[in-house]
């Protein structure tokens, strides 16, 4: 009899890549447990393309990250949504707060709530800041406060995990990237992500 595949989705939000790059950080941990199916989905941009195109860094910046990740419409990530095991929600910090576009998908969900569509799905979050107090530990617990409401089972980093001493939080995983959003990631970082995209694997494989 073969063993049933947990499917993972990590919906995520990034304007100049830091917050793909911790999606496909938490993929990597993620997929080191067996019978895994990981799926990334990114969040449109709501800022007019007329701006982006204004700098051409950032222009570089979008076109790389959409060649990458297609973006989906608001309505089919709400609907694709409970077609997966556990949902691993990224969105960098907007004023110690969850991202416009990531509020945006939350609001559109009424429907997956009236008809408990989300109800013991394992959850969890990740998220980014320009410094070491940006807002990244209540930008994560904004993130889970939609999740209760669905009745989710909601994951966080264990101290077991050494490196979160210096990256992150027992909320998830965050990094710093900088004022000018460049900064490299580091170990600590990549080891806290896969961390927890290998925990939510774990528990989805022992739910399943």
């Amino acid at each position: 009899m073969s063993e049933k595949i947990s499917k993972i989705l990590i919906l995520f939000y990034s304007r100049y890549g830091n917050t793909a790059k911790m999606a496909e950080e938490i993929a990597y941990g993620a997929k080191e447990v067996p019978n895994t199916s990981v799926t990334l989905r990114r969040i449109a941009d709501d800022v007019p393309a007329e701006v982006i195109s204004e700098n051409p860094e950032w222009s570089k910046t979008v076109e790389d990250l959409t060649n990458r990740y297609p973006t989906s419409k608001i309505e089919d990530l709400v609907k694709e949504m409970p077609n997966y095991d556990a949902i691993i929600f990224g969105s960098p910090t907007r004023f110690g707060n969850m991202a416009a576009p990531m509020k945006a998908l939350w609001d559109r969900t009424s429907e997956l709530w009236m008809k408990g569509s989300l109800i013991d799905k394992l959850g969890a979050v990740f998220t980014g800041a320009a410094s070491v107090h940006g807002g990244q530990e209540t930008t994560a617990i904004s993130m889970m406060f939609p999740m209760l409401h669905h009745g989710m089972i909601i994951l966080g980093v264990p101290y077991a995990v050494p490196e979160l001493t210096q990256s992150g939080s027992p909320y998830g995983p965050s990094r710093i990237v900088g004022p000018m959003s460049n900064k490299e990631i580091t170990e600590a970082d990549t080891k806290v992500a896969r961390a927890l995209g290998k925990r939510v694997s774990e528990l989805a494989q022992k739910l399943s």
